[in-house]
């Protein structure tokens, strides 16, 4: 009999089919529409997040079904005091055989905060309204021989906006992304697999509203198609340190826009990071990573922004100080250009989190953190910053 798939589940959530939690926080934040800095708003508030899981894992099959609502209360912020999140998720992966493997899954997200809706970082603001982001994948991986591999993949990722109107992050913003991928794997030694990759991606705006104020501009113009080409490998150093890279070209085109405007780019793509298991309970992982991606803002001057390319570099800490004492840290900072035509302008952003947490028993853990923001644009009326410290309380069976 073929064994269950391994999806990385702890031994709490194999013991039964089912998982509850709940966590409460009190927090302050000093920026919380994030503003600029002259006129940023402050609150303290409370945070509550009760969410519960199902997982179910059988021979050659596990389904997991997830929910989490968070609600975010501020005393001081008017004329709406409360954030209502939701976040849905599905995960679906059978073997078909030894051989012969596919695995699919589904995220819906209703939040406001631009790091939950934007993981690339499309937006650094927040739209404080509703908005929704549903990301949806099917893989398919089989073994064509001793040595070689082959996984094909389709992602859809649908972005909605509740802020309408001309220049709104409706217009801005709303798209549906599609990404087929295609990943040959070679074995060449033990530890180490080659990678040769394609992927093909179509961005298309959705939105009625103009892009812009004053003239109708339709968001469409920023539509695009790239095609990506790459090469790298997976390799264990030790079995406690992993690295992977991914390096190649993006050719992008954009079919809508206006004669005279430059048509097409080609850009760097590159995906790497390591990953080390240093001591029990404790690991480090760095990364880098460049790749063109969607942006909030639309117009410089006369310059018709169609994209932006960011190289993003992040790094994070988990270490075990005790039995029941763990530290964690997480680092991130992203240069995002705005093109050729614009030289040396660009947003630079930085974010900082720190995080402990002391296990009081198998069901109740403490903690406390810190999470600093910082965008330095050299776009004007863009530059905020925005400190947030909170102390909480997670119950979990």
């Amino acid at each position: 009999m073929q064994a269950a798939p391994d999806v990385g589940l702890t031994p709490s959530q194999t013991s039964k089919p089912w998982s509850l939690s709940a966590n409460l926080r009190g927090f302050y934040d000093d920026n919380i529409t994030t503003a600029p800095n002259a006129i940023a708003e402050d609150s303290v508030g409370i945070e509550f997040s009760p969410a519960i899981s199902l997982n179910l894992l059988k021979d050659q099959t596990y389904l997991g079904l997830g929910y989490e609502y968070k609600l975010r209360w501020f005393e001081d912020r008017d004329p709406d005091n409360s954030d209502h999140s939701h976040r849905f998720s599905l995960d679906l992966t059978h073997d078909f055989n030894e051989n012969m493997s596919v695995d699919l899954g589904d995220e819906f997200v209703i939040a406001q905060e631009p790091e939950v809706l934007e993981p690339t970082g499309a937006s650094r603001l927040r739209s404080n309204m509703d908005a929704i982001h549903n990301r949806a994948h099917v893989n398919f991986t089989t073994q064509l021989s001793r040595t070689y591999s082959l996984m094909a993949g389709y992602r859809n990722d649908l972005y909605n906006y509740d802020q309408s109107g001309a220049g709104s992050f409706s217009a801005l913003l709303d798209r549906v992304e599609h990404r087929v991928t295609a990943n040959l794997r070679s074995q060449l030694r033990p530890g180490t697999t080659g990678i040769l990759g394609y992927q093909y991606r179509v961005v298309d705006y959705t939105s009625d509203d103009s892009l812009t104020f004053g003239p109708y501009l339709n968001p469409e113009v920023r539509n695009s198609d790239s095609h990506y080409v790459y090469a790298g490998f997976d390799h264990s150093f030790t079995p406690e340190l992993l690295g992977s890279l991914r390096a190649g070209a993006q050719f992008t085109s954009y079919d809508n826009v206006a004669a005279g405007v430059d048509d097409s780019t080609t850009s760097p793509y590159i995906d790497a990071n390591l990953s080390y298991a240093y001591a029990k309970g404790s690991n480090i992982a760095v990364g880098l990573r460049h790749e063109r991606n969607q942006t909030d803002i639309a117009q410089v001057g006369g310059s018709l922004i169609l994209d932006q390319e960011t190289t993003s570099a992040y790094a994070s800490v988990s270490h075990q100080l005790t039995a029941k004492l763990t530290a964690n840290f997480v680092g991130m900072y992203a240069n995002s250009s705005f093109g050729d035509s614009l030289a040396d302008t660009a947003d630079n952003f930085w974010s900082l989190g720190f995080n402990m947490s002391y296990q009081i028993n198998q069901y109740l853990l403490a903690e406390t953190g810190y999470n600093f923001d910082d965008l330095d644009s050299d776009l004007g009326n863009r530059s905020f910053d925005r400190n947030r410290v909170y102390l909480g309380l997670k119950a979990s069976y």
